[in-house]
């Protein structure tokens, strides 16, 4: 009898340590390293523009995934991500295929950017499910006014929202 209370007793222990099942709401943000620098973003906007291939202006011949935040000190923040036409998927980008970031910083009034002509920039989409994304990225920024000398931008994390436009 006492055998039996005991494996009853254990049981019931290890059934009621059953974890939760709760819907956790991932928190969205941008976040990296600008030469010590951290920047950090909440809630950045990222919508996919459709390619349109039936005007006439070859600038929007590809599509494009466009993610705007603004950091906690006012820095804005633009990620610009050519594609193709299978959609927001897994990858990496380039800056030497057309693809950008840009940080500007409105109160002195300087931006510095890495795209095809600039700086460097390499940005790889690491997750997607249903619309959230996920991706990590690293470049050296370049400031074309030549205040600021080139910064490198490190540990560089997103998860945001993707809207079509």
């Amino acid at each position: 009898m006492r055998l039996i209370l005991t494996i009853l007793c254990v049981v019931l222990i290890f059934a009621s340590c059953e974890k939760d099942q709760q819907n956790e709401v991932a928190r969205k943000f941008i976040s990296f390293d600008l030469d010590s620098m951290i920047v950090v973003a909440e809630n950045p906007s990222a919508v996919v523009s459709l390619a349109n291939l039936t005007d006439t202006d070859p600038n929007n011949d590809v599509d494009k995934l466009t993610i705007t935040a603004t950091g906690s000190s006012d820095e804005q923040v633009k990620i610009t991500l050519l594609g193709s036409s299978e959609g927001v998927t897994t990858g990496t980008f380039y800056s030497q295929d057309g693809n950008s970031i840009s940080v500007y910083y409105p109160e002195a009034n300087v931006s510095q950017i890495a795209n095809q002509r600039f700086g460097t920039f390499t940005f790889s989409i690491t997750h997607v499910k249903d619309s959230l994304m996920e991706g990590s990225f690293t470049g050296t920024l370049v400031d074309t006014s030549g205040i600021l000398s080139p910064r490198n931008a490190s540990f560089g994390f997103i998860r945001a929202i993707v809207t079509a436009n």
